[in-house]
């Protein structure tokens, strides 16, 4: 037993060290220093471990990002989807699951939300080597990205078919609108076209997804609750109107997006401006808002501080209260059949509750029954993971002053709070992960009961009863009690540097050199800078800029 609990305390404390150390290098990253992140990632040795391997591609992948050494982050980002596909098939292969959920001991599958911002950094990546002129035909990366913005598309579709629809996590804003801007880069009609679409889709994400997160939607938890009942007995997404209060930074991203449609439709085919209201609601107010605006040629994207860490919820509640966790009624059933027999055997054969003086087995059974209700709420204890609520972002704007000193102003939208994002993606995974964890938790203690049971049993020969022998069963289970408890830690492993937020804002610029500042409003035509951004040439031909700022 000593020699057990010593080595609880060793991997208590092993895990407990690299917690600290991957703590410590997204400090550092938090802050811009790359320089120290590198450093401290370079000594966490995450390579060297066999289940860190997705992890340590994540990391290297997105520092290589933000040091501007973009073949090699499109490097290890093309390895870690290649790894995340072959995790995927394996985990069909074994368990027949289609629901990949970390255990704190294993294999490193990453969440959903962090497996699928794999492929905005892949096309991003792709795309700066198109801007910076990598190789002999840089041309061919802007295509790269493309492709990758495609593949990212395709990685929500099989989300969802492996889900069975049964996910609020089917895509996200960003995905839409970074892809419709590559379109647009290429410079090319059909991918203009193509382009208009993905923005119409971005306008029915917003409409429909994007209230589900509280950035966008001040009603958001109501909003939530009804489209989860909707997927869990329907099967569908059922959005509802009246749980949408929209935030002012989804009024925001809805006037870029319709922008976008307006201004895109008016070069492409501007006889569809009159059907927009029918098949979007956008009313007529709104079209003339954007009728004399012209399609950007300068776009900015930042991504801004670091999505928080992820952290140990603790789990503590009798088996009928953990049942109710789960939104699965399947799984609440079944949490609760197995938990209330392994308490109830547990109350009725070690603790010495069992029924005496009963004559009769039914009156045996009816007693036993009693027990099982009795114990219902008895404790069990486990950590799931989970994202801790912050502030939500605020609005900013883009200044863009010339050479002349003639200065403009675009909202910096927002596309994606990822914080929101991986909080509701990590509570979607709720029900799984307690079935998983709830029903191996409750084996775990079905064996240290046996195990306590033969105690008690080997103290008791001879049919005399040993006055210790309940303490010592009891002191058993206890003690394996507590070892369970450390075996069931949450996976706090996550993708330590993804950004907080994404924004976005666009330009319609003359060719030439301007200074970009992110400033605040404070009155209608007044503003404060709170930092310079860029110094940066727009030429005809559409430009993005990507950014990576700590949180504003």
């Amino acid at each position: 037993m000593l020699r057990y609990v010593l080595f609880l305390v060793l991997l208590v404390g092993c895990g407990t060290g690299g917690r600290d150390t991957l703590r410590a290098y997204r400090e550092a990253f938090a802050i811009g220093d790359f320089a120290k992140a590198r450093e401290i990632l370079t000594k966490a040795e995450l390579n060297k471990s066999a289940n860190s391997q997705l992890l340590h591609l994540m990391e290297e992948g997105r520092l290589s990002y933000v040091a501007g050494d973009y073949p090699a982050a499109v490097g290890f980002f093309n390895q870690a989807i290649e790894l995340v596909d072959a995790q995927y098939t394996k985990s069909l292969t074994k368990e027949g699951s289609k629901w990949i959920i970390n255990d704190a001991s294993g294999e490193f599958f990453g969440s959903p939300y962090e497996r699928s911002w794999l492929f905005y950094h892949q096309a991003m990546a792709y795309l700066k080597m198109y801007q910076t002129k990598v190789g002999d035909d840089p041309r061919r990366h802007l295509f790269s990205a493309r492709a990758a913005l495609l593949a990212w598309d395709s990685f929500f579709q099989e989300w969802q078919r492996a889900t069975e629809g049964k996910t609020v996590y089917r895509h996200d804003l960003v995905a839409k609108v970074v892809a419709a801007q590559v379109h647009e880069a290429t410079g090319i009609r059909a991918d203009e076209q193509i382009a208009l679409q993905l923005y119409k889709d971005g306008f029915q994400l917003l409409r429909n997804l994007s209230p589900t997160y509280a950035s966008f939607n001040s009603k958001s938890s109501e909003y939530v609750a009804v489209v989860t009942e909707a997927l869990n007995e329907k099967g569908q997404f059922i959005a509802d109107v009246k749980d949408n209060a929209p935030t002012g930074t989804a009024a925001s991203t809805r006037d870029f997006l319709i922008e976008k449609i307006v201004t895109l439709i008016q070069k492409l085919r501007p006889s569809d401006l009159a059907t927009l209201t029918a098949q979007f609601g956008i009313t007529a107010d709104e079209i003339n808002k954007f009728k004399k605006s012209e399609v950007g040629n300068l776009v900015i994207v930042l991504e801004e501080g670091v999505v928080p860490a992820k952290v140990a919820k603790e789990i503590n509640l009798g088996v009928q209260g953990l049942a109710k966790l789960s939104k699965d009624k399947k799984t609440q059933q079944d949490i609760a059949r197995i938990g209330s027999e392994v308490l109830a055997v547990f109350a009725v054969n070690i603790l010495g509750l069992n029924p005496r003086g009963t004559s009769t087995y039914g009156d045996y059974r009816g007693r036993h029954a009693l027990m099982t209700v009795a114990v219902h709420e008895f404790g069990i204890e486990f950590e799931i993971p989970a994202i801790e609520s912050g502030a939500l972002p605020e609005e900013l704007w883009l200044q863009l002053t010339s050479e002349s000193g003639e200065k403009s102003y675009r909202p910096l939208n927002v596309l994606t709070h990822l914080e929101d994002v991986a909080k509701l993606s990590l509570e979607e995974e709720s029900s799984q992960r307690i079935l998983r964890t709830g029903v191996r938790v409750a084996m775990k203690h079905v064996a240290a009961i046996l195990a306590a049971m033969a105690v008690y049993k080997s103290m008791n020969k001879d049919g005399k009863e040993n006055p210790f022998a309940k303490f010592a069963a009891i002191g058993s289970y206890m003690a394996a009690s507590k070892g369970i408890k450390y075996s069931e830690r949450a996976d706090t492993r996550s993708w330590q540097t993804l950004p907080r937020t994404l924004r976005m804002g666009e330009f319609k610029v003359k060719a030439g050199s301007y200074k970009v500042h992110i400033v605040r409003k404070v009155e209608q035509n007044s503003w404060v800078e709170l930092r310079a951004l860029a110094d940066l040439s727009a030429g005809k031909e559409k430009a993005i800029f990507s950014y990576s700022l700590p949180q504003m």
